[in-house]
Parts: structure tokens; sequence; C-alpha cells
């Protein structure tokens, strides 16, 4: 019996050094995958128009035009 609670209490100091452990060594995404010319906090321009709703127009049904196969 003394065996299994001691297995217990090791398990979950194993398990509390881990999770201190990895919290410590993550970083944030924006800061390991960050490259000079990313823009993550400005945008820039609205690039679908300053009218746009992003609603589409009732009555209109939007539907895409086949490839023309290149020759």
């Amino acid at each position: 019996m003394g065996m299994i609670l001691t297995g217990i209490v090791v398990a979950i100091a194993i398990a509390i050094g881990a999770g201190y452990f990895m919290t410590s060594e993550q970083t944030p995404s924006w800061e390991a995958y960050s490259t000079p010319s990313t823009r993550v906090g400005d945008p820039g321009h609205n690039l679908v128009g300053s009218a746009w709703t992003g609603e589409s127009e009732p009555g209109v049904v939007a539907s895409a035009e086949p490839e023309e196969p290149s020759s």
C-alpha cells in the first residue's frame, strides 16, 4: 500500500514539474514565427473597399465561371 501511495505522489510531482517546465519554455506564436516584413498590428487599407458590408445583395446569386484550359 505504501508503494502505491508513493508512486501516486511521485507521479503528481513529475506532472507538476513537467507542467511548470513546459509553460516556461513556450513562446507566443507572434514572437516565435515573426519576420521583419509582417504587419500584425496594422492591417493596412481596407482590401475589399469602403462600401463592403459583408452581406450579399438580395436576389444576386454568386457563381464562379469555369476556368479556360491552357493552350
